[in-house]
């Protein structure tokens, strides 16, 4: 990484200018400043920024919705200390709870998520979000997240048992919820590895404002 780069990237403004509207620059500059103030992680909040200006989000709802950012990073360092009081609630961490909230997790399913693994809970909290995205009920999709833990499977492949779920619930002839996650259950550790679309088969969704 050169050292230009290294700076821009400390340099939440730098990045912001040219890219979001000039009027929202003052009050994104002031959220952010809160983020360092509070030991918090800047990076959603510039990120959630870049993504409102990009969409061409009015000025006083994109910093509302950084705003809102910030509540969410407040409240999932509060989570990752509940749940983990022995373990430093690194800005990763913090990260992914406050965008599993953003997904509309439930912050004691997520309480109970983290307090079941002591790995990076990035990978888990998206796969359970995922799930719930595909309407399965969230105490079972945690269920199956544990049971996938039990045997074995952390990380990424936590990722590939969100995505069993939502094939066996695909399947022609059709399954209920419960039917599909019963049968992603029978198949672990055994599931397999997720393949990406081809991008070209990607259908993406319209954009939503922040």
């Amino acid at each position: 990484m050169t050292l230009l780069l290294l700076l821009l990237l400390q340099n939440p403004h730098a990045r912001l200018e040219g890219r979001v509207p000039t009027a929202a620059l003052p009050g994104l500059d002031s959220l952010i400043a809160q983020a360092v103030a509070e030991s918090l992680p800047t990076e959603p909040l510039v990120q959630k920024a870049l993504e409102g200006g990009a969409k061409g989000i009015p000025v006083a709802r994109l910093v509302n919705g950084v705003r809102h950012g910030l509540v969410q990073l407040r409240d999932a360092r509060a989570i990752v200390s509940r749940s983990a009081p022995a373990r430093a609630a690194l800005d990763g961490d913090v990260a992914a709870v406050a965008a599993a909230l953003a997904r509309g997790l439930d912050p004691g399913l997520i309480e109970r998520l983290l307090s079941a693994d002591t790995e990076p809970p990035g990978p888990v909290l998206h796969a359970a979000a995922d799930l719930v995205a595909h309407r399965f009920p969230a105490d079972s999709a945690a269920e199956l997240l544990r049971a996938a833990q039990q045997q074995g499977l952390h990380g990424t492949r936590l990722l590939d048992v969100a995505v069993a779920a939502s094939h066996e619930l695909q399947r022609e002839g059709g399954r209920t919820p419960t039917e599909a996650l019963a049968r992603v259950r029978a198949m672990l550790p055994n599931i397999p590895v997720a393949t990406p679309p081809h991008p070209r088969t990607v259908t993406r969704r319209p954009g939503r404002g922040s």
